[in-house]
């Protein structure tokens, strides 16, 4: 992947990384390149990056949407963040987050 030095955005790396870590089987992969090199679901993707942008303010990446959820019931509102975290930033959110479930 990216952090090994490998181009995400070359169809046959995510073809190669879908069959070796995702169980992507081999009569999948023409189905699979082809998804990939026609751009199918790019509308959904762009619609989806609207809602983020609109709904979070969303301007940049990495951002982060945690909330949490009973079944199909959110619970309470989420939390949306920007930026590279500390690590003790996702705890003290997990642990609120865990309290509205009890």
């Amino acid at each position: 992947m990216y952090e090994r030095g490998e181009n995400v955005s070359l169809v046959n790396t995510l073809v190669k990384i879908g069959t070796e870590r995702l169980g992507v089987s081999t009569s999948e992969v023409d189905d699979l390149k082809l998804h990939l090199e026609n751009n199918v679901g790019a509308k959904d993707v762009m619609k989806e990056i609207q809602t983020g942008r609109r709904r979070y303010q969303i301007q940049g990446v990495p951002f982060f949407v945690i909330g949490a959820v009973d079944g199909e019931t959110s619970l309470g509102q989420p939390y949306g963040f920007s930026g590279a975290q500390d690590s003790s930033t996702f705890v003290d959110i997990f642990e609120e987050l865990a309290g509205n479930l009890a």
